[in-house]
């Protein structure tokens, strides 16, 4: 089963937006029984690849789905590889 990529552009590790939406998405995949790898990119450079200022970011598979805010388990689970 491929493996899901899901990647949350933060503003540092110590923001706790970033830490409960991680905790969140986690959780959903674990209890689907999804795999995902998830990454936390904190590198201006590389955020301001993505065009967004809002800030965490969160990309699943390459496609942004949300900005500031954990998005709806119907958007995530239409990005998402393999689901069950």
């Amino acid at each position: 089963m491929p493996i899901n990529q899901i990647k949350i552009l933060s503003p540092g590790p110590a923001c706790r937006r970033t830490r409960r939406i991680l905790r969140q998405l986690e959780r959903y995949c674990e209890k689907r029984q999804i795999p995902v790898n998830f990454e936390i990119e904190t590198d201006l450079e590389k955020i301001k690849q993505y065009e967004t200022w809002i800030l965490p970011t969160i990309l699943i598979n390459g496609t942004i789905v949300s900005r500031g805010y954990f998005p709806p388990e119907k958007l995530i689970e239409s990005c998402l590889i393999g689901k069950t």
